[in-house]
């Protein structure tokens, strides 16, 4: 994935699917996406879904190293990601 290879270190990104115990679907997904690189959890009951406050598909959780969040959905990862490392 692009954004991981750029910021090593920097950036982790982990992936999580919604609310499916299909693991052979996941695998597809990350594998037709470019993902099947970085970490990806299952969340078959939504529970770190709930945590982050994600409630729909493609939403970008950022975490900083003190805790703060910040909820990006359907923009560019790459240009979030620069910003937030901005910041």
């Amino acid at each position: 994935m692009e954004v991981q290879q750029h910021y090593g270190g920097e950036v982790e990104i982990i992936g999580i699917p919604g609310l499916s115990s299909d693991i052979g679907s996941m695998r597809d997904f990350a594998e037709a996406t470019g993902t099947e690189g970085i970490t990806h959890l299952v969340d078959v009951d939504g529970e770190l879904w709930a945590r982050f406050g994600v409630t729909s598909q493609r939403t970008y959780v950022f975490v900083n190293d003190d805790g703060s969040q910040r909820r990006s959905g359907y923009g560019s990862l790459p240009q979030d990601v620069e910003e937030l490392l901005a910041m």
